[in-house]
């Protein structure tokens, strides 16, 4: 807990105080050195840190994705009022907020306060959400022509054709099986599982965002 000089402490203590009750991040910034000099709970929580991790540091190293010298309220002189950001976790992970910053006394000079809520679990939804649109639109445009190609097949193989076509319709059978079985897990889609792809991207990993009884049919 940080101890102001004696001018200030009552006040301060009584900020601290209710700052320690919040359901919400909140963390006080020397904009000098862009240090933070308090954190409550929720705020460490949020990061996946104690609070020795957190006292003490420089924000930009820590908590903030911002590079040193590019602060949005000391160094571009931006407004930040109910703005979606983010800050980053013990792993370096971005965990998106909503975040207002305003200019406060303490310990006897300016400081930042900065309070945010995790809106992780909203921003999650959003995907879900996005991913069941995307789904539905897919299944829905894929299922008459997977119908031709299937029925297309089925007559190759049925008729009496040359060993090469029907060996070819097989393939082309399997092939479609496979693919109404992926339009399946698809349409059984019920959360948001991603997966590494190329470039640093990420891709909707179908087999692990799908239906627990999709799953176990593997």
């Amino acid at each position: 807990m940080v101890q102001p000089p004696a001018a200030h402490r009552n006040e301060d203590r009584t900020l601290l105080a209710i700052l320690d009750s919040l359901f919400m991040g909140v963390m006080i910034i020397d904009p000098a050195a862009h240090v933070i000099v308090y954190a409550n709970d929720e705020a460490n929580n949020m990061m996946r840190r104690s609070s020795a991790e957190v006292i003490g540091r420089v924000c930009h190293d820590h908590v903030c994705p911002a590079e040193m010298g590019k602060c949005p309220i000391t160094d571009l002189g931006q407004k930040i009022d109910h703005s979606e950001r983010c800050v980053l976790n013990r792993n370096r992970e971005k965990v998106p907020i909503i975040k207002t910053v305003k200019w406060i006394t303490f310990n006897g000079r300016p400081h930042l306060l900065e309070s945010f809520l995790d809106i992780s679990t909203i921003k999650e939804k959003e995907k879900l959400e996005g991913v069941l649109e995307m789904a539905g639109a897919a299944t829905h445009h894929l299922s008459q022509p997977i119908q031709v190609l299937l029925s297309g097949a089925t007559y190759l193989k049925r008729e009496k054709f040359d060993d090469h076509v029907r060996e070819m319709a097989t393939i082309m059978l399997d092939a479609l099986d496979r693919l109404r079985e992926l339009i399946g897990r698809i349409q059984a889609i019920t959360r948001y599982e991603s997966q590494a792809y190329v470039q640093g991207k990420r891709i909707v990993d179908i087999y692990k965002s799908s239906a627990d009884e999709m799953e176990s049919d593997g």
